[in-house]
């Protein structure tokens, strides 16, 4: 409870600040010769940037072999102020966060920024991969990879363009919320995946995947492992699950499109002697779902139907369980 509460008074404060003003822009510039800064609180070695402070961080440029390494301590947040950034990495994940209490990507209005790793360390991956696979090892698991709690925001109709061909695309193993922005998603895995929870508000988000969609995987402790989305317009395409959580999805707002080879919606994890899912709930309280799937559409012990949702399934009406 007390750090639930530390985030939630952390996020506050984050939206009431709306972010360090301009006369702190703190100003880092890649190239494929290097990285132009010279600021206190970064690292500079070769095309690798390690952030080590609190702060809002401005970075542009483009780079083919580059990455972005947060590890700050805990306390105040890092924010990334994603500004025309063109980021690619053969070697490692483009944006890897490994410490900090929550680290922010803000997308610049009117701008557009790519992050691509390659499939070229797929197998280092996958070999440094653990049992569990919401558990980041050493080796990350995602083109933008963070130990901590990681909110997407946009300062206007900033665009991030993520091209997973390695594995993931956007994963926290800890919190993950996106409030906003045009998030074009492509993985050969998963699209975007937060351990605890995913909160999707606001956004235009498109998620292409190769397995699931839009995941949480939290199943140790109790009250985690769900996805709310409140708002927004996102078009999933799944070749697995589209949305999976081990406990709870719930629509509350915005427009959802899904297409998946396999199940649209799966909640829960057990099953019981005839083989049904226990334990989880799908809640369809408002918004618009529309679900085209190869397999069952929706699939959890529990559903909840309000007049204020509309869902479609296979271009005809969900009326609920009755």
């Amino acid at each position: 409870m007390k750090r639930g509460l530390f985030l939630s008074l952390l996020l506050l404060a984050v939206l009431l600040l709306g972010g360090c003003g301009k006369s702190d822009e703190k100003l880092i510039t890649f190239s494929d010769s290097g990285i132009q800064s010279d600021l206190v609180g970064v690292v500079i070695q070769d095309t690798t940037l390690t952030i080590n402070q609190a702060g809002t961080y401005t970075i542009t440029g483009s780079c083919k072999e580059g990455n972005i390494i947060v590890d700050a301590p805990e306390g105040k947040a890092v924010d990334l102020v994603l500004k025309d950034l063109n980021l690619s990495c053969s070697s490692t994940a483009p944006i890897v966060v490994k410490s900090g209490s929550m680290v922010i990507l803000t997308l610049n209005e009117k701008t557009q920024n790519i992050i691509t790793d390659s499939h070229v360390y797929s197998e280092t991956v996958q070999q440094g991969e653990q049992s569990a696979e919401s558990l980041l090892t050493d080796v990350p698991d995602a083109a933008i990879s963070s130990k901590c709690p990681l909110l997407i925001r946009a300062n206007g109709d900033g665009k991030l363009v993520v091209n997973a061909n390695s594995y993931n695309g956007i994963v926290s193993s800890d919190t993950l919320t996106i409030e906003g922005g045009v998030i074009n998603v492509t993985a050969k895995n998963h699209g975007i995946r937060g351990k605890d929870y995913v909160l999707i508000s606001g956004g235009v988000i498109s998620v292409k995947a190769g397995e699931d969609g839009i995941k949480s995987t939290n199943t140790e402790r109790a009250g985690l492992g769900y996805i709310n989305i409140k708002g927004g317009v996102i078009n999933i395409q799944a070749g697995d699950e589209a949305v999976f959580a081990p406990r709870s999805v719930n629509f509350s707002g915005g427009t959802v499109t899904i297409k998946s080879k396999n199940t649209g919606i799966k909640v829960g994890t057990k099953t019981d002697a005839d083989g049904k899912l226990t334990g989880g709930t799908i809640n369809f309280l408002a918004g618009i779902i529309d679900i085209t799937s190869s397999d069952d559409a929706i699939l959890a012990e529990k559903r909840v139907l309000q007049d204020s949702a509309l869902v479609t399934v296979n271009g005809n009406e969900y009326k609920g369980d009755n």
